[in-house]
Formats: C-alpha cells, sequence, structure tokens
C-alpha cells in the first residue's frame, strides 16, 4: 500500500544565536497511509512538532526526504490541515468568518462559504456561537472552532500539534470524544501529536513513539482495541504500562 505521507532519513538542525548546531532530528522514518488516525508520542523537546511542521510545509528539512502522495512537499497546501495547541483564530473575526476564512481565501462565494462554515461549526457544537468573538468562548470551544476552521478547507490530512495540551483534564477527555466521532464522519487522515500515553492510546490506530533528543522512532505499535473505545477495556491498562515503559528508556 502507498503511503499518504513519508519522510525518509529526516533530519532537522536548529543553529542558535552563538553558532552552535541543535540535532532535533535525526533519520526519521515515518510512513502514514490513508485514513489512519496516527499519534505521535514521546518525551518533550524530542522533535514531535517539529516533524508535525515540515510535513505542514512550515519548516525545511536539513535533509532527508518528505513526501505527500509521492511528491516532494515544497510548503504548505490545502490538502494538509493544521490545528496548533494554540487557538490561532483571529481576534478580530467572528466565529463563523474564522470558519470560512480557508474557503474566502480560496475565492468561494460568500453565501456558500457561510453555509459550509455553519455545517462545520454544527459539527463541533458552535453553531450557537457563529457570531461570537474568540474571546467570549472558552479555551474548549476556542478549539472547537480551531479544528472546524481545519476541517471546512476539506483536507485529506489533519496535523494537530498538541491541541487539548493546554486545556483541564474533563474538557480535554470531552474534546478527545468530539474529535473521535468528527473523524468517523469524515475519515480524514489524522496525525495527533501528544506527550499523553493515555490519550494516544485511546485515540490513535498507531502509535509512534520517538527517542529524546535527537528526536529518532524507537518503536511503532499497533492499538488493538475496538471502536468505540473505552479506557476499562480489557488490555488498555496494560498497554498503557508498556508505553509507560517504553518512553522511560528514552528519556534524557
Amino acid at each position: 500500500m502507498t503511503p499518504l505521507l513519508e519522510t525518509s532519513n529526516l533530519r532537522k538542525d536548529f543553529k542558535s544565536d552563538h553558532g552552535e548546531v541543535f540535532c532535533a532530528l535525526d533519520g526519521v522514518d515515518f510512513k502514514v497511509f490513508d485514513k489512519e488516525f496516527v499519534c505521535l508520542l514521546g518525551p518533550s523537546g524530542c522533535g514531535k512538532s517539529t516533524w508535525l511542521r515540515i510535513v505542514a510545509g512550515l519548516e525545511v528539512a536539513t535533509s532527508g526526504s518528505v513526501l505527500y502522495k509521492g511528491s516532494p512537499v515544497k510548503g504548505p497546501g490545502r490538502e494538509r490541515g493544521m490545528v496548533f495547541q494554540e487557538y490561532s483564530l483571529l481576534p478580530w473575526r467572528s466565529v463563523v468568518e474564522n470558519v470560512a476564512l480557508g474557503p474566502e481565501v480560496h475565492g468561494m462565494r460568500f453565501e456558500d462559504r457561510r453555509e459550509l462554515a455553519m455545517d462545520y461549526l454544527a459539527r463541533v457544537g458552535l453553531e450557537k456561537f457563529a457570531e461570537a468573538k474568540p474571546h467570549e468562548l472558552s479555551g474548549g470551544m476556542r478549539q472547537r472552532a480551531a479544528i472546524a476552521r481545519a476541517l471546512a478547507n476539506d483536507p485529506d490530512v489533519l496535523l494537530m500539534d498538541e491541541p487539548f495540551g493546554a486545556l483541564d483534564a474533563h474538557t480535554r477527555v470531552l474534546l478527545q470524544k468530539e474529535l473521535l466521532q468528527i473523524w468517523e464522519k469524515n475519515r480524514k487522515t489524522v496525525v495527533f501529536v501528544t506527550h499523553s500515553v493515555d490519550e494516544a492510546i485511546y485515540l490513535a490506530d498507531r502509535i509512534v513513539v520517538m527517542s529524546a533528543h535527537p528526536g529518532r522512532v524507537v518503536e511503532t505499535i499497533d492499538v488493538p482495541f475496538d471502536r468505540p473505545r473505552s479506557r476499562s477495556c480489557k488490555g488498555f491498562g496494560e498497554m498503557t504500562e508498556r508505553v509507560f515503559e517504553l518512553l522511560e528508556g528514552v528519556q534524557v
């Protein structure tokens, strides 16, 4: 099967103001297939977000290749939607105007893009807040709006950089469930960066575990649990312990 996304021998170096070179990623080989939900898991500073930004076209790799459907990634593209940890909504625009931003940039008529934006707001339960400004929403609601904005561009791949990391535990669990419901309906390919073992096991078809810097792929784990998934299902605790043990071995 041909991968939708693939990085081969990917390396990323950063240079400090003093000229010192820091290697964030070193030789990362990673494939993502169509309609998969993949979680990228590893300790803080292991290059997870850097890998995601390179795939999104927001960073340039030092060496190695990044392919989307077999073609080199040369910059951002609407087929790769990005959801950041920060909500990144435009504060001067209403929620519906934020969601409609991508279709607006690509020339969609006002009536059509508003209808599209309202449809996606309904999918994330925010249609009643369409005319609100971002500062009027809670953190969880702003992140729902950010997900709706990414989906409104109809990307093939949704790249999510710790989107629930700043939320309280209860809101985080609720949004995990809502994200899976949206994923089941849309069946987009999702690459989700997280440092939470529980979150990765709950969400993913596959978990890619990375080492501490420089980031390398240590192991890829298939998650065997059926959906809808429960944290109380048989084997969830054992897999959690296994992944924690793996992470303990790759810490700095």
